[in-house]
This record gives C-alpha cells, sequence and structure tokens, in this order.
C-alpha cells in the first residue's frame, strides 16, 4: 500500500451505488495504474461501505480501503476532510482523482487547503508524461478558450474530474480486490452540521443525459434569442434525440446548466450529432468531436464548427430547420 505510484478514487455513492461519474473516474484511474504498474485504490467512506466497496472492485479497483461510522451516512465537510488526511498521512499516495461534483469540489479544496497542497479543478484530461514521472493535468481555461497543461508540485496530486470527460468501463463481477477496514474516531461535534433532510430534484423520465444520448441537436448563439430554442427542441423531437447548448447559452440563462455542451459542461459521444448556429469554439468542439456522425449548420463557411464536422450546411437555420423538421416527420409518419 505505501508504494507511492498508488492511484486513489474517492468513491461517491447515490442510493446504495457507485455514482455514474465515480465510475468513469475509476475507470480513467485504472488506465493511469496499469501505466505505472501501480494498484487503483478507492475510498469507501459511509455508514455501509461494503456494497460500495465491493462494487469498486468490479468497476476496476484493485483494492478499497473502507471507513465506516453512523454519522458518515452523509456527506459533511469536516469529517471527509479529517478521514482523508488521516489516510494520506498514513499511506502516502502518489495522486487521488476526486469527482468534481458538490460534493468532491467542497472535498478538494478542503483537504488541499487543510495539507498545503496543490489542486486541478475540472479536469477535463489526465495524461502520463512521455517518461511517465508526472501527470499532465488537462483542464479548460479563459472561458474554454484553451486547454491548459498543468502540473502540481506537491504530493499526492489532486484533481478533481468532471462529468463526461472519460467513459466508464464495464462491470466485472469476476474480479477480486482487498477491502481494508481502517477505523477512525468521528463525534458529532467535529462535524460542526447536521443533517435534516434530502429533497431530490425532479427529473423528467422522458429525457435522456447527454453523455448518454444517442442523438443530439445542439444551439448556439446563432439562435439569437431564447423565443427560438423551440426550433432545436422540435427537431430533437423529431429525431428521437434530446437537445443540448453552447456555453454562452447557458451563462445567458436560456437553459439550465446539465443542457451545457463542452469541456466546461458534458462531453459527449453521440451517433448523431447535429450543431446549429453554433461557431465552433475550442471548449464546445473538445466536448462533442468524438461523436459518430456530425452535421454543422452555419451561415458562415469559414466557421470552426466546420473543422469537426462530417458534413456542413451553409445556410440561414431559420429556413433550414423547419424544413428539416418537417421532412423527418413525415417519414416518421410513413412509419407508423
Amino acid at each position: 500500500m505505501e508504494n507511492n505510484k498508488n492511484i486513489w478514487i474517492v468513491l461517491e455513492q447515490y442510493k446504495g451505488s457507485l455514482t455514474s461519474l465515480s465510475k468513469e473516474v475509476l475507470s480513467k484511474g485504472r488506465q493511469v495504474a496499469d501505466s505505472l504498474n501501480s494498484n487503483l485504490i478507492g475510498l469507501a467512506i459511509s455508514n455501509k461501505a461494503d456494497d460500495l466497496a465491493k462494487e469498486a472492485i468490479s468497476y476496476g479497483a484493485d483494492k478499497v480501503i473502507k471507513v465506516e461510522d453512523p454519522l458518515l451516512k452523509n456527506y459533511s465537510t469536516n469529517a471527509w476532510t479529517k478521514i482523508l488526511e488521516t489516510l494520506i498521512k498514513k499511506y502516502k499516495p502518489y495522486t487521488i482523482f476526486i469527482s468534481a461534483s458538490e460534493n468532491g469540489r467542497d472535498l478538494g479544496g478542503r483537504i488541499c487547503s487543510r495539507m498545503g497542497l496543490g489542486l486541478v479543478a475540472e479536469c477535463s484530461q489526465i495524461e502520463l508524461t512521455e517518461n511517465k514521472d508526472d501527470i499532465k493535468w488537462i483542464r479548460p481555461s479563459f472561458s474554454g478558450k484553451l486547454l491548459s497543461d498543468i502540473r502540481i508540485t506537491t504530493k499526492p496530486m489532486i484533481g478533481t474530474i468532471g462529468q463526461g470527460a472519460f467513459k466508464a468501463g464495464k462491470k466485472d463481477l469476476s474480479r477480486i480486490g482487498e477491502i481494508i477496514e481502517e477505523k477512525i474516531s468521528i463525534d458529532e461535534d467535529e462535524i460542526g452540521c447536521k443533517f435534516i433532510s434530502f429533497e431530490e430534484i425532479p427529473f423528467d423520465t422522458n429525457s435522456v443525459r447527454l453523455d448518454e444520448a444517442d442523438v443530439i441537436v445542439a444551439g448556439g448563439m446563432g439562435l439569437k434569442d431564447k423565443k427560438n430554442w423551440h426550433l432545436i427542441e422540435e427537431l430533437a423531437q423529431a429525431l428521437h434525440g434530446t437537445s443540448g447548448a453552447t456555453k454562452p447559452l447557458i451563462d445567458n440563462g436560456w437553459l439550465d446548466k446539465s443542457k451545457q455542451i463542452g469541456i466546461s459542461g458534458t462531453k459527449v459521444k453521440a451517433k448523431l450529432y447535429i450543431a446549429v448556429g453554433i461557431s465552433g469554439a475550442l471548449q464546445h468542439r473538445k466536448g462533442m468531436e468524438d461523436s459518430d456522425l456530425i452535421i454543422a449548420i452555419n451561415n458562415d463557411e469559414n466557421a470552426d464548427i466546420f473543422k469537426v464536422a462530417h458534413y456542413g450546411i451553409v445556410g440561414d437555420l431559420f429556413e433550414i430547420l423547419p424544413k428539416m423538421t418537417e421532412e423527418i416527420n413525415k417519414n416518421n409518419n410513413k412509419l407508423n
């Protein structure tokens, strides 16, 4: 365990199972650990951690350190920070990957402040240097206009990873790993806060998560006004897909952050991606360029979006989209 090349993952759960983001982070951690010939170690902090630990092993962890306590049923900054600090001092890991969730962002900042460590937030890629003696923490900067390669000079190196940056691996129930129990005492006074209740945000069961969607119609500032957004929704509905948007639309309050596509939003790998009125800023292109088929619609033939598009339509989206939607719906009706 005291191998300075060990990769740690702070595991997160929802309703007793690993979150989709934790599965993605485990997948990347497995890749890095294999490249370094080291162990991938999960940290399961919970009131009941056995099932979480076993699930983490099935998704690639070699070992899981579990810390259990009735007071750890819900996340709290002070408790998780104390536990992580104690484990870091004991095992001295090489690097720690943390999900860039609300809790993960909180924990990453607090543990690094507590221990005087460097942190790279919202990484969109993690790569080893050519001689494998350092990690390139790559993240968007200047509102996604640039990708920065950042190095951390403290140990352990810590970075948070956003949703959709990596693809989750397949679950393998035949994998065998070691579960290590650590006893770390926590009392209510240390926690400093009290969990009252959990209120779940209603989710439209008819909608599809962007990172799981096969068909996406995405809109950009070429739509000019929020009142024109219905053109995107109508085409997405005709194609039995979902809709997404560029960062400026989210910043302007048109849509919820969950609809943002790009390295500062959600990275997608759709089978069909239609970019409508999108100029093609770097941060957006890097979030959708791995899609199987990309069609771009823009009135500027020099728009950067055409650099990654397989097919391009140069023209007025306000003329093109209604006609596309109409023709697709005609074909849908024939099939019905």
